[in-house]
């Protein structure tokens, strides 16, 4: 009788550290170690999961976005442009922001938006990051994962991967880009 308990005691621990080992990630990439020059250039903006609906509602009407990171001279400093092509116009909206990064942190710091900390994912061959945006403080507080690819397509292994990563960081709510129109032109 004792054995019995004991083997599923034994059989439980097991499975409930199986749980929380699954959702460990070794694929970070801290901001000072970040190679510039591999991860310069075009990437689209796919797919994202936020803590809530609300988080996701000002990305609801973007039909495709495109981004250019690029290194600055300042060798702490990059740069991303991006063009938004919204679903109820041909237009494009360019926006762009200016990251700092360090060997004191592990996280990117976007300029003048010191609460928002941005985490560092590197999928599948360098072909897919992951940004983890995270603001606990100020007006506005978010969690959100974002998913950029060197080309605008989603695998179903790369939206699995966002799904679970997703669920592992309790983040419910999902957006996929519709991309129905072409994506803008950046250079």
């Amino acid at each position: 009788m004792y054995q019995r308990i004991w083997s599923w005691m034994v059989y439980l621990f097991g499975l409930s550290m199986q749980a929380l080992w699954y959702c460990d990630y070794n694929d970070k990439v801290t901001a000072g170690s970040l190679n510039k020059t591999q991860y310069s250039g075009k990437w689209y903006f796919i797919m994202m999961a936020a803590d809530s609906e609300s988080s996701l509602l000002k990305f609801g009407a973007v039909d495709s976005a495109i981004f250019l990171l690029t290194p600055m001279q300042d060798k702490g400093k990059l740069l991303l442009r991006g063009e938004f092509r919204l679903s109820d116009t041909p237009n494009c909206l360019p926006r762009q922001w200016i990251y700092n990064i360090s060997n004191k942190t592990e996280e990117m710091i976007l300029e003048g938006r010191p609460e928002q900390q941005t985490e560092i994912f590197v999928k599948d061959g360098n072909d897919y990051i992951m940004l983890l945006e995270i603001q606990d403080e100020g007006m506005e507080k978010f969690k959100r994962l974002m998913l950029y690819g060197r080309s605008p397509s989603l695998t179903d292994d790369m939206r699995r991967e966002l799904e679970h990563r997703a669920y592992c960081l309790d983040l419910t709510a999902h957006l996929v880009l519709k991309q129905a129109l072409p994506p803008c032109e950046i250079y």
